[in-house]
């Protein structure tokens, strides 16, 4: 599908812009015949120099990043998309975890890289816009490139006819440890023939290319745009949504919610022009930012996925009615099912589902079924419609002494609409299950205690908030936009045993040394003359 599109965009509107890139003040088109050229090269080059490898890509947004990971695709090659901030050592862990002997980047990360060559001498890397990029491109104009786009497009099965891995994406770890989702090109397919039913797009129309690359709904909202025809405006830096809609003149954009919230307050303040809808996915968007961009004219439509499922499970679908507060529709693909555990945990099989963790079979048996059901971990339901209903995540469940459960979420959603609260988080500790909500706010404290005594009124005593912690400062996030959640510590009973001296021995003072050296020849010397005065009176 993805690559069938490419072909029939180079063939019939080779001059169309598919992407536009910022120079100065002005928005540069690059063309479909400059991008499918591009990509062809670079899958030349992939088959001279490393044929079949696992490459990382470390970059941020650009049009070169996407050129690659659609070349790796093309080509057979499995791209691993690498965080861009992860630091020297990481990534050279997960490239040595993934096996990859090639990295792609970009010169603003050349540094990084440069220190990962020097721990890994055996890595090839290749610098976007590099002198050795530009041979590989030079090199990779040529006919038997320009063939590519007349071929029946790739290979992506196994020795077994089985789908093979295309891209390993790595898990946002906002409460666990990152794991590598093996994701095949039918996945993101999955995504972009769902989104295409649903959500109205054409060719002629203009979208942002926002969403960080390395993770799965940026990579996966990226392609379904491509496929459409939409030109897409290169935004590197978040923090510049405002002046990138304005620039590019978009008429619709994939945001999280936090980028969401930071549209809605410049748009407030400046106004919008062109802006018709937003799809928002990777957490719930608030309702109080809901309701600003809707006072804007600026519809927000919702989906809901995991990377594990290639950002798939629901999107609303913008032409019909939605239910607000849902997650969306399920994908109307019939080779996408989904369910509801008799847990009330939902559940997906198809296409968009992972074949499993990278070198973590365990992990994986965790999670997916041998007969390929995937448990998302998200507690909800799916009315008679279609509509998906999220109450909370298993893992952040609070349950009660009582035996009562809390899906924290909820107390977060009605905290979180009222004025002047940013962010919030609510936990339960472990021991005493103390309802806590640790809130990031615009307004004084005695303001915040008095919204969530107001927000408690209104619920049973059971759910009530019991101990409200104030910050000073916004909560840290991943680089996705979430919300870093603090990671729960084990419960009791299963706590590690401490380790014997725990704490480290105080250092011994340099000229101390010495002093005991000498300590130790004096003692060494009196048990000598001590042996030889006892052996002298025995005789």
């Amino acid at each position: 599908m993805i690559f069938e599109a490419f072909r029939k965009f180079r063939n019939e509107t080779p001059d169309a812009p598919a992407f536009l890139v910022s120079s100065g003040d002005r928005a540069v088109p690059i063309s479909w015949r400059q991008f499918t050229d591009d990509i062809a090269a670079v899958v030349w080059a992939i088959g001279r120099y490393c044929p079949g490898a696992t490459i990382g890509i470390l970059g941020e947004n650009s049009y070169q990043w996407i050129v690659a990971h659609a070349a790796c695709l093309l080509s057979g090659s499995i791209a691993v998309p690498l965080d861009v901030n992860l630091t020297a050592d990481e990534i050279c862990e997960r490239l040595e975890f993934v096996g990859a002997k090639t990295i792609a980047h970009s010169s603003l990360y050349g540094e990084k890289v440069s220190e990962v060559a020097r721990r890994m001498p055996g890595v090839l890397r290749v610098g976007f816009g590099s002198l050795a990029a530009d041979i590989f491109m030079q090199g990779g104009h040529t006919k038997e490139a320009f063939a590519l786009w007349e071929g029946s497009g790739p290979a992506r099965t196994g020795a077994d006819g089985s789908p093979a891995v295309a891209t390993i994406v790595f898990t946002s770890g906002t409460t666990t440890v990152p794991r590598g989702a093996e994701l095949t090109l039918a996945a993101i397919e999955s995504f972009a023939a769902t989104g295409s039913k649903a959500l109205p797009m054409g060719a002629g129309e203009r979208s942002l290319m926002l969403l960080p690359l390395h993770h799965i709904f940026g990579i996966s909202s990226t392609y379904l745009m491509l496929v459409n025809g939409v030109a897409l405006g290169v935004c590197p830096d978040f923090r510049r949504i405002y002046d990138a809609v304005n620039r590019f003149r978009v008429d619709f954009a994939f945001l999280v919610p936090a980028l969401a919230d930071i549209l809605a307050a410049k748009c407030e303040q400046h106004g919008v022009k062109g802006l018709k809808w937003i799809l928002v996915g990777g957490a719930p968007i608030s309702p109080r930012t809901d309701s600003r961009l809707a006072a804007l004219g600026i519809r927000v439509v919702t989906g809901y996925g995991l990377t594990e499922t290639a950002a798939l499970y629901s999107l609303a679908p913008l032409g019909e009615r939605t239910r607000n507060g849902s997650a969306g529709k399920v994908s109307h693909l019939p080779e996408v099912e989904t369910k509801v555990s008799e847990g009330g945990e939902l559940m997906v099989r198809g296409p968009n589902v992972m074949l499993g963790y990278f070198r973590a079979p365990e992990k994986t048996a965790e999670v997916l079924s041998s007969d390929g059901w995937f448990r998302t971990g998200d507690i909800g339901r799916i009315d008679a419609d279609g509509f998906v209903w999220i109450t909370g995540r298993a893992k952040r469940t609070i349950v009660l002494s009582s035996g009562k459960k809390i899906a924290p979420e909820e107390l977060e959603g009605r905290l979180l609409s009222c004025p002047g609260i940013a962010e919030v988080v609510v936990t339960g500790e472990l021991e005493s299950r103390t309802i806590t909500a640790e809130i990031y706010a615009e307004m004084p404290e005695a303001d915040v205690r008095a919204a969530v005594a107001a927000v408690n009124s209104e619920l049973p005593l059971y759910k009530r908030i019991k101990r409200v912690v104030v910050r000073d400062t916004p909560f840290p996030r991943t680089s996705s936009g979430k919300i870093r959640l603090p990671v729960a510590p084990p419960p009791p009973g299963k706590q590690r045993p401490p380790r014997r001296h725990a704490l480290p021995l105080p250092p011994v003072p340099r000229g101390w040394w010495l002093a005991l050296a000498l300590l130790g020849v004096v003692a060494v010397a009196l048990v000598v003359i001590a042996v030889c005065f006892i052996v002298f009176l025995g005789m």
